[in-house]
């Protein structure tokens, strides 16, 4: 079901408290707050949020780099799952990483992210490599999957 009630815009500081709310539910190994910060301050970083009526429900990282764009980070919090955000956010930063000239997207997810592997692939993102023990929790491995812009 698409969400239609939705905002797409830039993170600000305002946002990390909620941010941090919804990074410590979704994800095993959470950025701190201080990371997102810097990234507030990173040129190379964009960082896009879903607002819902006031209420951040989704958000969104990516690095630009020269042609390079690379996805740090996609979360949806669980109340807003299966609304069609994380798919806006998506869309959000591939506009973003062509105004910037960038060749392709790429990102790192874990293959026991079934729900995050549909979500990519359905988006034009295709498997091209294995990091081996990449994720230090629990030494899962990630799949580098990338979408080509040009």
């Amino acid at each position: 079901m698409l969400n239609q009630n939705f905002m797409i815009r830039r993170m600000t500081e305002q946002d990390l408290d909620s941010l941090m709310v919804i990074e410590q539910e979704v994800f095993s190994m959470p950025w701190s707050r201080k990371s997102y910060e810097s990234e507030l301050n990173n040129q190379w970083a964009t960082y896009y949020v879903c607002d819902i009526e006031g209420e951040l429900a989704a958000y969104c990282g990516m690095w630009v780099v020269f042609d390079e764009a690379h996805i740090t980070n996609v979360a949806v919090a669980r109340a807003y799952r299966q609304q069609g955000l994380a798919l806006a956010l998506l869309d959000a930063m591939e506009k973003t990483a062509r105004q910037k000239h960038a060749q392709h997207i790429s990102l790192e997810v874990r293959p026991s992210n079934s729900a995050a592997l549909r979500l990519y692939q359905g988006f034009g993102f295709e498997q091209i490599s294995v990091r081996k023990a990449y994720y230090q929790d629990n030494q899962e491995d990630a799949l580098i999957m990338t979408k080509m812009l040009i």
